[in-house]
């Protein structure tokens, strides 16, 4: 497929993609232009007043705005990169691999390569001992602990950059630069976002700059989001911690947290603290973990500890790998199937796309979008969520309102960015879906049950009805909301139970009150003994009082930002120590374990 040139250059790459925070530093737009560097410290590109006055390069066609992996993404889209880097078209999106395995540095190896190295480090001296690449172009740190880019032209230089940081530099920004000096076999390292912008320009078949002949390995790393430097150092501040006295940053899954050890003291950053603080604006919309368009993918997801989890994706990341084990660099071992399923979710391998069938506006604001997938249907039970994807914009976790044979109804709120898109869709478009996750309501052994709704946390309620009916329970449902516009779905629960009691803060539905003022008098009267909840969480704070004084268990269904959805990147956690996943361990919560989490009744959208 021919895909043109645009007729854009740096006042749109600004206007459209920096300003509005959509940059990921990938460095791309400067690694065929000297016109454009870096600040370091707001981490974007920035010209050098050469483009002041002429608006774009090339006669109009700016190499900046073509090369920007954030630009004409309906154009270029994943699926055409996928298509442009395997040369094959499949249905499972971007899940293109050969072998997966659990990896570490054997030790021989150990004894030569720097203590912070990992396989990842392995592998490129191999390569590069072996004549398979020349350089590479990785990111290094300066004493603050700050990352810059670097072409590695031998293996002290491979040391030097070795292990983890948790921001990215402008890594793709020394492509043309190492072309020009001459290297032919050229490797590159980055992150998901800067391995995607690799490949745009790779391939882009209207720009020839030798980049697909002269780099030939892509290794990519895992990663669940990136963090501004500026920022980080601000919290290192609260926790006063010196930039320069910084000696290694790790990120640990087991508990979620970033430990910072310097020359005096270790110290830890809640991974749920960092994504609130610190991530970049674009980190929330990225939708690859693991680097789905490398040769040779690496990251930590998967293998026990002091292992890696590496993902041989084509034929000449194979060859770097074979090389590296058969030269004792690198020892293998297989995954266990668990785990490497785990690792094929996060890899996209298990979304599926989707048509809309059909569309239901409730309000300008709320709409209900109707999809048919069969597997998710049939696994589908009250409480769980599913995560949407909007191709090049977003992933984001929607419970399901109802469950009809294949159909799944997903009621959406536009509060964002990714909602507004979602709200731009059309019947017949596509979307892609994956799940079920999460945990599901238990009311096995309770009778009188009080469903308590608020806002658009009663679409995730309604679809307990038929199950709770089935089961013989008696049924008891209280909704409320600020105005009849935002009551969804009072009539479908007036038909389902015609006594269903509903409140709005302004009257215009039901009684005026909030729909916690209800409670006392249902509790008293029929003589409830579990409630089932979701909506706002000072809403369900109250009703966990209430419950509590009347010796009344409760379930929550909570909400938090959620980035895997399989409970790997903490983005979701909560608890005394910050390490309870939403997305894994939840959404629903019993009255003991809310009890125990200091954050409940606090978060808002």
């Amino acid at each position: 497929m021919f895909i043109g040139k645009v007729k854009k250059g740096w006042t749109e790459l600004e206007n459209e993609i920096i300003k509005t925070n959509k940059c990921v530093y990938c460095g791309a737009c400067a690694a065929f232009c000297a016109n454009i560097k870096f600040n370091r410290e707001k981490e974007i590109p920035i010209e050098d007043g050469s483009c002041k006055d002429t608006n774009t390069c090339r006669d109009g066609f700016g190499l900046c705005y073509n090369l920007c992996p954030k630009t004409e993404i309906d154009r270029i889209s994943l699926s055409l990169l996928d298509k442009w880097v395997f040369g094959k078209k499949h249905d499972k999106i971007l899940g293109h691999y050969i072998d997966i395995y659990s990896v570490r540095l054997t030790d021989k190896t150990r004894e030569v390569i720097p203590s912070r190295a990992g396989p990842l480090t392995g592998l490129l001296w191999a390569a590069m001992k072996n004549g398979l690449i020349d350089a590479s172009i990785i990111t290094d740190k300066d004493e603050n602990f700050s990352p810059f880019p670097v072409i590695a032209k031998n293996e002290q230089d491979l040391f030097r950059g070795a292990g983890y940081k948790p921001s990215q530099s402008p890594t793709i920004s020394l492509v043309g630069e190492a072309i020009n000096k001459g290297f032919t076999d050229i490797a590159v390292v980055g992150t998901p976002c800067q391995i995607q912008a690799l490949r745009k320009l790779q391939n882009h078949s209207i720009f020839d700059y030798e980049a697909y002949d002269l780099v030939s390995l892509a290794v990519g790393t895992f990663c669940f989001g990136t963090f501004h430097n500026q920022k980080l150092r601000e919290l290192f501040m609260e926790l006063d911690i010196k930039p320069n006295q910084i000696e290694t940053i790790d990120s640990h899954q087991q508990n979620f947290k970033m430990k910072i050890k310097t020359n005096s003291t270790t110290k830890e950053i809640a991974c749920n603290y960092l994504y609130e603080k610190a991530i970049r604006n674009a980190c929330f919309t990225c939708s690859d973990y693991t680097a789905s368009f490398a040769d040779i993918s690496v990251g930590r997801v998967g293998s026990e500890h002091g292992w890696d989890t590496l993902i041989i994706r084509t034929k000449r990341g194979k060859q770097v790998f074979d090389v590296a084990l058969e030269q004792g660099f690198i020892e293998v071992k297989p995954l266990g199937k668990d785990d490497e399923e785990l690792v094929l979710d996060i890899t996209r391998n298990k979304v599926e796309i989707v048509e809309i069938d059909s569309i239901v506006e409730h309000s300008p604001d709320i709409k209900s979008f109707i999809v048919r997938n069969q597997r998710i249907a049939k696994a589908y039970r009250p409480g769980m969520f599913v995560m949407l994807w909007i191709p090049n914009v977003d992933f984001f976790p929607m419970s399901i309102s109802n469950v009809e044979e294949n159909m799944l109804e997903i009621t959406v709120q536009k509060i964002g960015e990714g909602t507004i898109k979602l709200f731009e869709l059309q019947k017949g478009d596509l979307i892609g879906i994956r799940g079920p996750y999460g945990n599901t309501f238990n009311y096995e052994d309770a009778n009188n049950i009080l469903i308590v709704g608020g806002g658009m946390g009663i679409a995730a309620l309604t679809s307990l009805i038929e199950p709770l009916k089935k089961n013989k329970k008696n049924i008891f449902v209280s909704i409320g909301a600020k105005d009849e516009a935002s009551l969804i779905f009072s009539e479908r629960l007036i038909d389902l139970i015609p006594n269903t009691m509903c409140a709005t803060e302004d009257g215009s539905v039901g009684k005026k009150c909030l729909v916690t003022d209800n409670l006392e008098d249902i509790i008293k009267k029929e003589k409830i003994d579990l409630i089932l909840t979701c909506g706002p969480e000072v809403m369900m704070k109250r009703v966990l009082e209430i419950a509590e004084a009347h010796k009344i268990e409760i379930q929550a269904s909570l909400e938090r930002k959620m980035k895997c959805g399989v409970g790997l990147c903490g983005s979701c956690c909560i608890g005394e120590d910050n390490d309870v996943t939403v997305c894994k361990e939840g959404p629903v919560f019993n009255s003991t374990q809310l009890r125990k989490f200091p954050q409940f009744g606090k978060y808002v959208k």
